[in-house]
């Protein structure tokens, strides 16, 4: 991750680590600001990026700013939570997914955060394959505990926990039904070739 300075919801300019990128056509920006959670998990936040444009009298008029949104629908949400999974799989290989473009931080300037999307990562994904230095926890009586953190129960903030070995998994389950329907298909193309030979 990269450093820029955008302008927070609040008006404040500060200083962030955020990944650039363009997914499907659309520009998006992942960003943290070195929060973490009770559980050692590191708060990000998501926007898509466009450009502030102002209706005058004489038409549209960029203002010079870029907008940081939201997504608000909730198919597009947990298809841009796929893009961040290839992200975060091509900074543990070293490999670029064909999926995602990935941008200099200085194309962003000027970037107002109007709202947010907000997801968690483990501290030890963004420390050691994002290269984030993220501040040492002070409480001592913390630090005997497991590496294996669970998902909260009651997510207040309504937060994403983007959990890879469970979508490890899945993907796996719909690669062995695909070879399964491959086979299906072979045998019935051999079948069409002996009929029609």
């Amino acid at each position: 991750m990269d450093n820029v300075k955008i302008i927070s919801d609040n008006g404040v300019e500060v200083s962030v680590n955020g990944v650039f990128y363009v997914f499907n056509s659309k520009y998006y920006f992942i960003y943290t600001m070195g929060e973490l959670d009770e559980n050692e998990y590191v708060k990000l936040y998501l926007v898509q990026v466009c450009k502030e444009v102002q209706n005058t009298n004489a038409g549209p008029v960029d203002t010079g700013y870029m907008l940081g949104l939201e997504i608000t629908d909730p198919a597009e949400w947990k298809n841009v939570q796929g893009s961040i999974t290839k992200i975060v799989d091509d900074k543990k290989s070293g490999t670029t997914s064909s999926e995602i473009q990935y941008l200099p931080i200085t194309m962003l300037v000027n970037l107002k955060i109007v709202s947010t999307n907000k997801f968690k990562l483990m501290r030890h994904i963004i420390e050691e394959n994002f290269k984030v230095v993220l501040p040492r926890q002070t409480n001592t009586s913390e630090s005997s505990a497991p590496n294996v953190v669970e998902q909260p129960q009651n997510n207040v903030e309504g937060d994403v926990i983007i959990d890879y070995r469970a979508k490890f998994f899945e993907e796996q389950d719909k690669n062995q039904q695909l070879e399964e329907q491959i086979k299906g298909l072979e045998e019935k193309i051999n079948n069409i070739k002996s009929i029609i030979e």
